[in-house]
């Protein structure tokens, strides 16, 4: 801006004869922003990451609630309701690739503009964008099947412009997806000596293009993942080209897509519904001392300092939380809590967690009194002042993992001065692991493909990484617990996770293949299952192609929403689609995709029971919801 005025000065202190000079040794500085044509190029790909958001407010606030307790992993602080299978407002999946297409197509076109010798140096950039594109353009098609991608955002670099792109199907998009991550691959491998200019300006890898390599690579099995039921033979072959390539795999916490768009940047600050965790899914975790539910939840807020004062003030305390606990022989004070030789789960954390039921109507059953305390007086301590508080006996998603802004009070006695974390924090998604990797190579091993290691050390390595990047999410997100308790709780205990947690986790039967191959494809996908809590969409895709939790299941079974109605065929499979406005320019072939597909749209296009048969391509020959896995 000083430079600017500096210009101006020129020009009016110098008078007309400098005109010409003054302004051409100032043409560029002024030159109108909508002039500029000659970005630079590392700064677009860093747009281009940053545009990167497979989940944003919206999702969060619209769509995952409803996919996590479709999915049975959550459910609605009130209890679950008769109407939790409508879909009312939609969020933002099925539309989050458009933003990084916009960029990643202008970067490619500036490259290529280029001299062959500029060329030459910056045309990977370009490459690096795919695996980007994919990424989102799988989560969007999960939901809705064809989607505008390969002509999407290029009017500006076609001759004649494309202002309708089309629709791809969602077969053309997974030979699309394919080529473009194999592209990538190719020339990612076939340039070994390529000196990488982004440095941190890649954010994800700071410009070690073999990890992008990997990753390329590594998410053709997200690919074939979604191919196993539609098309087993050519879901394998994929499987065996991703571990024969010489790009390898992501192999260790080093290679995660760990995703950071700065120090300052906490994802958005909104809050988003809270959700209670399921109870079937709580106690499984509970009963394996499964390390990833310390964070993936809250601790509730009944601590020590809590439960004596319920009993100071003779209120109950909710009888599985009390069960828990040792009392003086009078029942007035808390000794602590049950060690695992007196029956208890253990003490802190563990003791601290507890979930919901998800049938319907659970919020106004008096048998879930203790949990859902409708008459808003169970829980609840008086304070000195004459004022009250309630106290939550249950564990809730932390919401911590998912947005960096989050003020956080510890539970205390109605009168102690409460202890706050009130940090804003830079926010960090782990949205693709070695851990993932590993579990769905154990999956492809069970079923045939040739991978590195059996299926069983995938399985225990895959559980492993999860819990340490579970851990790692919880670390980097400063999320309350991790180092710091409760000041006046002698008893509490940090959430942080040991070696020796994992080790104890992974000696359960739960993490034990036995040559059962039903029985050890379920145990796989519980365990994809959980790992995906920190991604829901993923979540959902794996409970709809892997019919896991199965009913029946002695491991962890599907519950049943109902006793009177069988929710499993009224629980959508994907969003519905609505009828575009007759003055949308791209009507027609919207409509004409949604026909293709065989999809009601429209007024009718909310009915679950459309929703759960209407089925995305890959999804067609994927069990219904309870069903186990399709052998």
């Amino acid at each position: 801006m000083k430079l600017k005025y500096l210009a101006i000065a020129c020009l009016l202190g110098m008078g007309g004869a400098s005109f010409t000079s003054c302004t051409d040794e100032f043409a560029e500085i002024n030159s109108s922003e909508k002039d500029i044509n000659n970005p630079d190029l590392r700064y677009l790909f860093t747009q281009c990451l940053f545009e990167f958001e497979p989940m944003d407010y919206s999702a969060w606030f619209y769509d995952i609630p409803r996919m996590s307790t479709w999915a049975q992993c959550t459910g609605s602080t009130g209890g679950n309701q008769s109407n939790f299978n409508l879909i009312t407002e939609q969020g933002s999946i099925g539309y989050a690739v458009n933003d990084v297409l916009r960029y990643a197509n202008d970067l490619r076109y500036h490259i290529s503009q280029l001299s062959d010798d500029e060329k030459a140096k910056y045309e990977y950039m370009g490459y690096l964008c795919y695996p980007l594109e994919v990424f989102l353009g799988m989560n969007d098609s999960d939901m809705y099947g064809s989607r505008q991608y390969s002509e999407a955002e290029q009017g500006r670099y076609t001759d004649p412009p494309i202002f309708k792109p089309k629709y791809d199907t969602q077969e053309e998009l997974v030979n699309i997806w394919l080529d473009e991550l194999d592209q990538t691959i190719n020339y990612l491998t076939s340039h070994p000596d390529l000196e990488d200019l982004l440095t941190t300006q890649d954010f994800i890898y700071n410009g070690d293009l073999s990890k992008w390599a990997k990753f390329a690579n590594s998410l053709k099995l997200k690919i074939a993942a979604r191919l196993i039921n539609k098309d087993r033979q050519r879901a394998l072959q994929i499987v065996n080209e991703v571990t024969a390539s010489s790009a390898g795999v992501l192999e260790s916490s080093a290679d995660d897509f760990v995703y950071n768009r700065g120090r300052y940047n906490n994802h958005w600050n909104n809050d988003f519904p809270d959700a209670i965790a399921s109870e079937t899914l709580m106690n499984f975790m509970k009963a394996n001392k499964d390390t990833r539910l310390l964070s993936a939840f809250e601790k509730n807020e009944f601590n020590g300092p809590v439960m004596q004062a319920f009993l100071d003030q003779g209120k109950e305390i909710p009888p599985y939380i009390a069960e828990q606990a040792n009392f003086s022989t009078d029942g007035k004070t808390f000794l602590g809590w049950k060690t695992e030789e007196e029956g208890g789960i253990g003490g802190e954390p563990w003791v601290r967690y507890y979930g919901a039921p998800i049938e319907i109507d659970a919020g106004n059953n008096t048998e879930y009194q203790w949990i859902f305390d409708p008459t808003g007086l169970l829980l609840q301590l008086q304070t000195s002042a004459g004022g009250t508080r309630n106290y939550n006996p249950v564990s809730y998603r932390n919401q911590e993992l998912v947005k960096g802004i989050y003020d956080f009070t510890y539970p205390d006695a109605p009168d102690a001065t409460p202890q706050t974390d009130t940090r804003t924090t830079a926010w960090y998604g782990i949205y693709f692991s070695s851990a993932e990797v590993n579990l769905l190579l154990a999956e492809f091993n069970l079923l045939g493909a040739s991978t590195p290691k059996s299926a069983q050390q995938h399985l225990t390595d895959g559980c492993r990484q999860s819990a340490e990047m579970f851990d790692r999410a919880a670390e980097l997100n400063q999320v309350p617990y991790y180092t710091e308790v409760c000041n006046n709780d002698p008893l509490d205990a940090t959430i942080q996770v040991t070696s020796d947690m994992i080790e104890e986790m992974l000696d359960h039967d739960a993490f034990k293949l036995t040559g059962d191959k039903k029985a050890d494809l379920e145990k796989v996908y519980i365990q994809q299952y959980i790992h995906y809590i920190l991604n829901p969409i993923d979540q959902f895709v794996n409970v709809r192609r892997s019919g896991v939790p199965m009913k029946g299941s002695s491991i962890l079974p599907w519950q049943e929403f109902s006793e009177v109605i069988d929710y499993t065929t009224l629980l959508p499979r994907r969003c519905r689609t609505m009828e575009p406005s007759p003055t949308d320019q791209l009507r027609d072939i919207t409509i004409a995709a949604y026909e293709a597909q065989g999809f009601t749209y429209g007024t009718n296009s909310n009915d679950p029971a459309t929703l759960n048969t209407e089925r995305v391509w890959y999804d067609q020959e994927n069990p219904q919801f309870g069903a186990g896995p399709n052998m």
